[in-house]
């Protein structure tokens, strides 16, 4: 990044705060609170207190994010000393641990690290995406080809496993309904990650399925708004919960078109600029700079709350906007945001953690400090190093 562009950065004084908070204090929270030694693998997250989580059960969707935000963090060369190496024995144990009792190809959903057993052995797409994101930098991180050679692996499984008719995948190795374009967007970072590390065509091939995906199915034209919930064809109807609407997921998807536009050849800003607009128009909560984790597709609140995550997403959608466009307001609209979330969720709580939720009267209702939010915070301080060349 030019020298322009770092002098420009510094007339944000919140994002450029946030930033180094999150390297300096979140990161090395994290590594060491949330990291079981004994095991070697990370938790599911911390207790309201900051303290460790009890329980010895984690997601594979959540020990893969952190995973991916500590390889990720290492090959940008901010994670604290030691990350990688705890990386990657996580990863190993998860993978250990995954083929124990069953004959399936892939990961499950969830494992006990303190006892070493499968706790729930389905397969899902969600998990894989993450998954997927995870191999991704820690091959990138290590230059190992182990790695390399497992993202493929992981790929076959979720094709195998996971087919499904209409285009994507199944839910999980259940066919589980409704269909979710969430899982399939966590797929396409994944596959927009492996485009942007190794350009291989399969992989941005993959990609532009995804996308395609989007335009004809998860993306509605006739209400600017995307659907989360569909039949077993990408049919919406009221059965399937089609009316709701996550405004985080609009703000998700407009930072990953804008990552799309380097391999789909196309100007893609007035997209994401309605995208956006309709985003806040369905999802801001009425007197603050805040998405509302749910809405009914007329902007209804269906869920009481809003959590930390669709606001890191909605910087990442400001800052991605600024990009493509130019336009500095968007970076101003980030810049406010950021000052509110300091001043909110990452305020008043245990060192280098968050207040998870808030209810629409701007009550903290958050009963623990989840590790997916350090995924969804990490991803913004990456765009900003991007952003800021350092």
């Amino acid at each position: 990044m030019s020298s322009t562009n770092q002098t420009a950065m510094k007339n944000y004084a919140s994002l450029l705060h946030f930033k180094s908070y999150f390297i300096e204090i979140v990161l090395p929270t994290w590594i060491s609170s949330a990291f079981d030694d004994a095991t070697g693998q990370f938790m599911e997250g911390l207790q309201i207190d900051g303290s460790a989580d009890p329980s010895g059960i984690v997601r594979t969707r959540t020990a893969a994010r952190v995973i991916y935000v500590f390889a990720h963090a290492s090959a940008l060369g901010v994670a604290p000393q030691g990350s990688l190496q705890k990386a990657e024995r996580a990863f190993a144990n998860l993978s250990a641990t995954s083929r124990i009792g069953s004959q399936k190809q892939g990961f499950p959903r969830s494992i006990s690290y303190t006892t070493g057993a499968v706790v729930d052995s389905e397969r899902d797409l969600y998990d894989h995406a993450c998954v997927l994101l995870a191999l991704t930098w820690l091959a990138q991180a290590t230059g190992k080809a182990t790695y390399r050679n497992q993202i493929d692996d992981t790929i076959t499984a979720m094709d195998a496993m996971l087919t499904a008719p209409h285009g994507g995948w199944a839910e999980d190795s259940l066919g589980s309904i409704p269909r979710r374009q969430n899982p399939h967007m966590h797929c396409f970072e994944s596959f927009l990650a492996l485009a942007e590390a190794y350009a291989a065509p399969a992989h941005i091939a993959r990609a532009s399925e995804l996308y395609g995906l989007f335009r004809s199915r998860f993306f509605d034209e006739a209400t600017n708004t995307l659907r989360e919930y569909f039949g077993p064809a990408w049919e919406i109807g009221d059965i399937y919960g089609s009316e709701r609407i996550e405004p985080g997921h609009m703000a998700e998807w407009v930072w990953l078109i804008g990552r799309y536009v380097k391999w789909s050849g196309r100007d893609l800003s007035s997209l994401t600029a309605k995208i956006l607009d309709n985003t806040l128009s369905v999802g801001r909560h009425a007197g603050t700079p805040f998405l509302i984790d749910e809405t009914s597709v007329d902007g209804i609140p269906t869920k009481q709350s809003r959590r930390l995550w669709p606001q890191a997403e909605l910087i990442k959608a400001y800052i991605t906007q600024a990009r493509l466009t130019g336009n500095s307001d968007y970076l101003e609209r980030a810049e406010q945001l950021t000052a509110a979330l300091l001043e909110t969720y990452l305020a008043h709580t245990p060192r280098g953690t968050w207040r998870d939720c808030f209810d629409l009267s701007g009550r903290s209702i958050a009963t623990s400090i989840p590790a997916s939010s350090l995924y969804h915070l990490w991803t913004v301080v990456s765009e900003l190093i991007h952003l800021d060349g350092r």
